[in-house]
C-alpha cells in the first residue's frame, strides 16, 4: 500500500483519457472494441494478448480495433513514463500484462469511471502471519507475543498459501505485498515468495527490518522484490525502542535498511505518524537521506488493533494539515515520498502543482506502472483497487479494517468477493459519502480515508476526521480522541 508522486504532461493525458472514456462508455463501441479484445480465440488466449504480442514484436496495427488498442497502450506508456523504445519489452512482463488485462476487463464491466472501479484488485496486501518479535503500540493486526496463540494456529497452511498465490495470479491481480505480523517470521515465507515470483507477481514487503541479514537481503534481491519498506518510529533509538516495546530494535532495523541498500534492493523508510513522533517528521526524512533509502513512506495512524488503546496519540486535524504541508515541501524539494494519506493529493492541487499527482493505495513503485491520472485512480483505493488477506485467510477491505470480514479464501473465491460483496459495492459509490467528503471538490482525487471514518464514526461513508475540512463534524465522533491528542 502506498502513494507515488508522478511528474508528467497532466493535461495531455487527461485529454487522451477523456477521449477513451467517450469511446468505451458507449455500449455499442465498448462491445465492438473491449468485448472483442477479451474474446478467446486460441487455447484460452485472447485477442488482447495476441495484440500485446504483436506490439512487443514491433508489428504495425491492423484495422480500427488494433489502432485503438495501440492508442490506449500509448496513453499507458506515457503514464508509466517508459521510453517508447523500451515499452515493447515491458509488454512481455507478466505483471504488466495482468495489469492491462485487468484494465480491459474493468472497462468492459464498469466502463471508464471517475474514480475507476477495477474488475480485480490492483494490489493484494497479505498479512502473512500473526507472529512478530516486537510489541508495537499501534499495531493494526495486534500481532506478536500479545496475540492469543490459538489464533496463530489458525493460519493458512503452506499448501493453502501456495494455492492462493496461483489464484491471485489467475485473477489478473498484478501486485502482492507481504505484511504481518512480521512476514519474515512466517515459517514458509520463502516458499510463498518463490511461488509468487515464479508466477510473475510484482512483489513488495513491509517489515520491521530486524531479521534482514545480508543473506536475507541477497535472497530478496534474487526474487526481484520491487521494494522493501522498513518501519522506523523515531529518529532517536531510545524513542523508537520505547514505541516498539523491545530494546535494541532501532539499531537492528537500521542495519536491515543498510543491508537492503548494499544488496541493491529498493529500500523504503516508513513511519506511522502519531503525536508521539509528529515533531520528528523532518528528522525522519533526513534520516532516510543519510541512510540512502530510495524513498520515504508516511502512514496514517488508525486506532484499530492495539492502536485502540492509544487513540489519544492520533493527530488533530490541524497537526495533520501541518504534516501534509511538510510532506509537500519535501516532495517539492525533490524528495521521493509515499503516503496513505489521500489528502496529500488535495494539498498538491491546492498548491497549483498538478504535475505532482498522488496515487493512493498502490504499491510504491508499482503505482508508476499502473496509473495514468489521479482522478482515474481516485485517492483511497479501498474496494476499488486494493484488498487485504489476513493470516487465517479472512478477506478484509483494508489492513486497517481487520474487523470487517468479507469471507475467507478457504471457502470463497477472491474475485467473487471482490465483484459482488455488498460492503465493497457500497464503498465504491462516493455519492454515499457524507460530511465535507461528500461534497468536496477533491473527492475523486482524495475521497478521505474510509478506514479512519469507520474507526471513528462506525460508518465507512462518514467524513475522514483527520481532514481539516471535516472539523465541523467532529462532534459526531463516538469518542473525541482529538481533544486528548492536542495535549501531546
Amino acid at each position: 500500500m502506498g502513494l507515488l508522486i508522478l511528474k508528467r504532461d497532466h493535461i495531455k493525458q487527461k485529454t487522451d483519457l477523456l477521449k477513451l472514456k467517450t469511446i468505451i462508455n458507449n455500449p455499442v463501441t465498448k462491445e465492438l472494441i473491449i468485448g472483442q479484445l477479451l474474446k478467446q480465440v486460441d487455447n484460452g488466449y485472447t485477442r488482447l494478448e495476441q495484440m500485446m504480442d504483436n506490439m512487443a514484436d514491433g508489428k504495425e496495427p491492423q484495422g480500427i480495433r488494433e489502432k485503438i488498442f495501440f492508442n490506449l497502450m500509448e496513453v499507458i506508456r506515457q503514464g508509466i513514463g517508459i521510453p517508447q523504445d523500451q515499452f515493447p519489452n515491458y509488454l512481455r512482463h507478466p505483471n504488466i500484462r495482468r495489469t492491462i488485462m485487468n484494465v480491459a476487463e474493468s472497462a468492459r464491466m464498469y466502463g471508464v469511471t471517475m474514480p475507476q472501479i477495477f474488475a480485480a484488485p490492483l494490489m493484494i496486501v497479505w498479512n502473512l502471519t500473526y507472529v512478530c518479535n516486537l510489541k508495537c503500540k499501534h499495531c493494526y493486526e495486534d500481532a506478536g507475543s500479545l496475540r492469543p496463540q490459538e489464533l496463530t494456529r489458525e493460519e493458512l497452511s503452506t499448501e493453502e498459501k501456495l494455492a492462493l498465490v496461483e489464484e491471485i495470479a489467475a485473477a489478473n491481480i498484478p501486485t502482492l505485498s507481504f505484511s504481518g505480523g512480521e512476514p519474515l517470521m512466517a515459517r514458509d515465507f520463502w516458499a510463498v515468495a518463490e511461488k509468487a515470483r515464479e508466477v510473475g507477481l510484482y512483489l513488495s514487503m513491509n517489515t520491521n527490518g530486524t531479521f534482514i541479514t545480508s543473506e536475507v537481503a541477497r535472497r530478496l534481491k534474487e526474487l526481484d522484490f520491487a521494494y522493501v519498506a522498513v518501519s522506523i518510529d523515531s529518529a532517536k533509538p531510545e524513542r523508537h525502542d520505547e514505541f516498539r516495546g523491545v530494546k535494541g530494535s532501532w539499531e537492528k532495523s537500521i542495519q536491515g535498511i543498510k543491508r537492503l541498500r548494499d544488496a541493491g534492493v529498493t529500500a523504503v523508510l516508513s513511519v506511522t505518524l502519531t503525536a508521539f513522533n509528529f515533531h520528528e517528521l523532518r528528522d525522519m526524512f533526513r534520516l532516510g537521506e543519510e541512510l540512502g533509502v530510495n524513498r520515504a513512506m508516511v502512514y496514517n495512524f488508525i486506532p484499530v488493533g492495539r492502536g485502540r488503546h492509544i487513540h489519544a496519540f492520533d493527530l488533530t486535524p490541524e497537526q495533520k494539515e501541518e504534516a501534509l504541508q511538510i510532506m509537500y515541501e519535501y516532495m517539492r524539494n525533490g524528495g521521493s515520498l509515499c503516503s496513505t494519506a489521500p489528502q496529500l493529493g488535495r494539498v498538491c492541487l491546492e498548491q497549483g502543482r498538478a504535475d505532482l499527482v498522488p496515487l493512493a493505495h498502490i504499491g510504491a513503485k508499482k503505482a508508476q506502472e499502473l496509473s495514468i491520472l489521479a482522478e482515474w485512480i481516485g485517492g483511497c483505493g479501498v474496494a476499488r483497487a486494493y484488498l487485504t488477506i489476513q493470516p487465517d485467510g479472512t478477506i478484509s477491505p483494508c489492513v486497517y479494517m481487520p474487523e470487517v470480514k468479507l469471507g475467507n479464501v478457504r471457502k470463497d473465491r477472491l474475485l467473487n468477493i471482490w465483484q459482488h460483496h455488498p460492503f465493497l459495492e457500497a464503498l465504491r459509490d462516493r455519492r454515499k459519502l457524507w460530511g465535507n467528503c461528500g461534497v468536496c471538490d477533491y473527492r475523486y482525487v482524495c475521497g478521505g480515508c474510509r478506514a479512519r471514518a469507520l474507526a471513528y464514526y462506525g460508518d465507512p461513508h462518514a467524513p475522514d476526521p483527520g481532514c481539516i475540512k471535516n472539523v465541523a463534524y467532529l462532534d459526531r465522533v463516538k469518542e473525541l480522541p482529538y481533544r486528548a491528542a492536542a495535549s501531546h
